[in-house]
């Protein structure tokens, strides 16, 4: 009897886990949405970028970089944007191009996470001529 509440210990502890795996998987902390969005082309540069996580970023462990056609772009510091967010003003005007966000941060876990937002802001077309 002894060894057969041992094994079943065993297999209880084992179903826990297997149970509880996913959802220790599912708490790390993901990027949902960005602006701009991506793969998103935008007919004008955007001041600022803002990115929406699964849970509160943790500031203290968070960088964001941006570059684009002539190389890293200039940012001001990120901060906090509220609904789980950080907004990272852009410090120089963006010209037409392709760009790329790359984010690293973590939650409250202090699992760090990072990825990729690309974009691009279309050239300006001048007005036809008559």
């Amino acid at each position: 009897m002894l060894k057969s509440s041992r094994g079943l210990a065993a297999i209880f502890a084992i179903l826990v886990g297997l149970c509880t795996y996913p959802v220790l998987l599912s708490a790390h902390l993901k990027l949902e949405r960005s602006n701009p969005a991506h793969n998103a082309t935008l007919d004008a540069a955007p001041a600022q970028l803002q990115l929406w996580f699964s849970e509160e970023p943790l500031l203290v462990m968070t960088s964001v970089t941006l570059t684009g056609p002539k190389g890293a772009v200039k940012l001001d510091k990120a901060r906090a944007g509220g609904d789980r967010s950080l907004i990272v003003p852009i410090a120089t005007p963006l010209d037409p191009g392709a760009y790329k966000i790359a984010w690293k941060t973590a939650g409250d876990d202090g699992h760090a996470l990072q990825g990729t937002v690309d974009f691009s802001v279309k050239a300006k077309t001048a007005p036809a001529s008559k």
